[in-house]
Formats: C-alpha cells, structure tokens, sequence
C-alpha cells in the first residue's frame, strides 16, 4: 500500500518529473535492526520504503522505546526535516532487511513545488498525520488501555484491508504495548480475551481478525464505561 492512500509521491508526478527524480536518488539498502535515522539527526534526505518494513521510533530518558508507527512498502518519511530545515523528530529502525530510495531534500522540494498533483498529495498527507496525532493524543490522555488497543487493533486491521485480515507478521505484544503506552502483559491479556470470544486468532507472529464488527462494538461500550485508571485493567 503506497503511502497517502494507494497513491504515491512517484505516481503523482509526470513522466519526465519521475525521470528527473529518480535520476537524482539512490538505493539505500538496511539489516534488521539498523537505524536509518536519529532523534536530532541534521540530515535532509527524503525516503521511499521499497522493500521490508521500518519503525517510527522514540526514546525516552530511561531508554524506554516508544513505537509510533510502522512502514512498509510504498510508504514515504523523512519529509518533515526536508521541509522545514530542523533536526529528524523521530528514530527510524528497520524491522526487517529493507531497501529504500533516498531523495535529496533539494530534488524532493523541487518536485513537490512543481508538481501540482505532487502538493496536492502532500497536503493530504501532511492533513491525515495531523490527524492521526490529534486521535492518538485523544487516545492516550483520555482512554483507558482497553480501549487503546482496541483503537491499535483497528488501525492495523484497516491499514491491512478491513475485514478478514491476516497480518503477518503481526505485531510482538511488546510492540503493540509500546504503541499504546501500557506494558506487555496488559496487551496479552486484552488479546486472550478478544481471542476466547473469537474477535481475533492469534499464533505466533500471526494476528486474523474474524469480527471487525464486534471489536468496533467492543470499543464502542468502552467508549460509554468510565475511564479507568490503567492498573484496573
């Protein structure tokens, strides 16, 4: 799935802007585990994940790993720092070996300026992250971790294909629990139970949603139940 929906930053651009573009990047090639970008980092180039998958990473002080997003194929980042001239705001980490374009922050600006269809795109993408950070704000300051992995559950399953979807290789609880602010056991827990009423199946490394209807109702009636303290659940 391309980034911004099923259309692309390549695809918006004319045959010859794509042929002045590509002629400027290069192919970046990563192992698993190997960060490509650093919180504060002065780089400027722009991506374009090809192949695997990366993480969206931040550090807190005690070390703690705190996962924002996932990449995948398709997927852009790197725009932010590209744009506006200041240091990377986040960490990203391949998941799996992965190959990726490199943009020059010139090439990548010079592209979008010029490209009608190019600003289009980024202004829709740059709209849905802000978003996507408004909800998740909403999700951590006000919802209980139930209901936040129900949120995270939904997301994945969408970005997946909605209905009847097999994610593999799923999430580790630990990942899904540093997404939501919350510890693994809680995450396994909330996923034993969803499983027992035949919501999701769970194997290893492989999460199939059976009733994306019944776990939108799950979060619904969770959404009415007052907020709980963290440690009730």
């Amino acid at each position: 799935m391309a980034d911004g929906g099923t259309q692309g930053l390549l695809d918006t651009l004319d045959p010859e802007g794509r042929r002045v573009l590509l002629a400027r990047t290069r192919t970046i090639k990563a192992r698993k585990g190997q960060m490509i970008l650093g919180t504060g980092d002065s780089s400027r180039e722009v991506f374009i994940v090809q192949e695997g998958r990366l993480q969206v990473l931040l550090y807190a002080v005690n070390g703690r790993e705190i996962t924002l997003r996932d990449l995948g194929p398709g997927q852009l980042f790197g725009e932010l720092a590209a744009i506006d001239g200041e240091a990377r705001s986040a960490s990203i980490v391949a998941a799996t070996d992965a190959r990726l374009l490199a943009i020059p922050d010139d090439v990548f600006r010079t592209a979008v300026a010029t490209s009608p269809a190019a600003a289009e795109w980024m202004l829709r993408r740059l709209t849905a992250q802000v978003r996507s950070l408004t909800n998740r704000v909403f999700e951590m300051s006000a919802l209980h971790v139930q209901a936040r992995l129900h949120c995270e559950l939904l997301r994945l399953a969408r970005t997946h294909g909605g209905a009847d979807t097999l994610v593999h290789p799923a999430p580790t609880h630990a990942e899904l629990a540093s997404r939501i602010g919350t510890h693994r056991e809680a995450v396994t827990r909330e996923l034993s139970a969803l499983a027992r009423q035949k919501i999701v199946r769970i194997s290893r490394r492989r999460l199939e949603f059976l009733d994306i209807g019944r776990l939108e109702d799950e979060l619904r009636a969770s959404l009415r139940a007052p907020v709980a303290e963290e440690a009730g659940w």
